[in-house]
C-alpha cells in the first residue's frame, strides 16, 4: 500500500462505511463462533493502523504488520503488542493463538505465497482455533484503487475455499459480501476502464464522503451483516470466511 494511505486509514477507519461494516461483521462472528475461552489469545495478522486491534485491549491480543508506517500509527493508538513481520514467516510458536484474524491482507503484492501464509496461520492456531479472513473478490474488478493499495490478486469464493481446505482448515462459514453495492461498483469500474487514461495517476477510493452518504452506505452493510449471519450471498465485492483448525 502506498505510504500516504496509512494516514488516510488511520484518520478514517473509525467512521468510514467500509471499515464500520467489516468491523461490525467481524465482532459479531467472534462473539458467535470463536471466543470460547475467558482469556483467548488473538493475533491480527496484517493489523494496519490498529483500528480493530484496539478493541481487544481486554484480551491477550497481538498485532502484526510488515509496514513500519502501519506500526507507527498503531503506536499512536497506544498499542504495544505489535510485531513487524511478514505473514509468511510469523515469529510465534506453534499453537500460540485461539483466534487469528487477517482482513484484506493475503491479496497484497508483498505476499509471495498465500498458501504459505495460510500454512503459517494453521501452524499458529491451537486445536479448535478459528481463522477469520476477508478478501477482495474478482480480478475483473481491479481498478486504480487496487494499484494504490498494491493488489496482487482478487479472489473467487471457490478459489479461496480450495486454498483454505488445502492447508487443513475446516470451513464453517464462507460467503461473498458487499453484494447490494456490487452492481453499482461493477458499473463504475467498467466506466473507469473505458475512460481510463494510462498516464493518469491511480487514485484511492478512500476519500471523505458527505455524512448522509456515508451513513447510507454504512446502513447497507449493517443490513447485509444481519443477512449474512443466516445465509450466503452468491456474489459480492468481498469474500468473508471463517475456518477452524480441528
Amino acid at each position: 500500500m502506498e505510504k500516504n494511505q496509512y494516514e488516510i486509514m488511520y484518520n478514517m477507519e473509525d467512521n468510514y462505511w467500509w471499515y464500520v461494516g467489516l468491523r461490525e461483521l467481524v465482532l459479531y462472528f467472534i462473539d458467535k463462533f470463536t471466543l470460547k475461552k475467558i482469556w483467548p489469545m488473538i493475533l491480527d495478522a496484517g493489523c494496519g493502523t490498529g483500528g480493530l486491534l484496539r478493541r481487544w485491549t481486554a484480551y491477550k491480543a497481538y498485532g502484526l504488520d510488515i509496514s513500519e508506517e502501519a506500526i507507527k500509527f498503531c503506536k499512536l493508538r497506544k498499542l504495544n503488542n505489535i510485531i513487524k513481520a511478514s505473514i509468511c514467516n510469523i515469529p510465534f510458536k506453534n499453537n500460540s493463538f485461539d483466534l487469528l484474524i487477517s482482513l484484506d491482507v493475503l491479496y497484497h503484492i508483498g505476499v509471495k505465497s498465500d498458501i504459505k501464509a495460510l500454512e503459517e496461520f494453521y501452524r499458529l492456531l491451537d486445536k479448535g482455533g478459528a481463522l477469520l479472513l476477508n478478501l477482495p473478490a474478482y480480478d475483473f474488478l481491479q481498478s486504480g484503487h487496487d494499484k494504490v493499495i498494491h493488489t496482487r490478486h482478487r479472489y473467487t469464493l471457490k478459489e479461496l475455499k480450495q486454498k483454505v481446505k488445502k492447508v487443513g482448515f475446516t470451513i464453517e462459514k464462507i460467503s461473498y459480501r458487499n453484494t447490494i453495492l456490487f452492481p453499482s461498483a461493477f458499473a463504475l469500474r467498467l466506466i473507469e476502464r473505458i475512460l481510463s487514461n494510462k498516464k493518469r495517476e491511480a487514485k484511492s477510493d478512500l476519500r471523505s464522503l458527505p455524512r448522509v452518504i456515508n451513513e447510507f452506505l454504512t446502513q447497507i452493510l449493517l443490513l447485509e451483516n444481519r443477512l449474512i449471519s443466516v445465509l450466503n450471498f452468491p456474489f459480492g465485492l468481498s469474500i468473508f470466511c471463517i475456518a477452524r483448525k480441528q
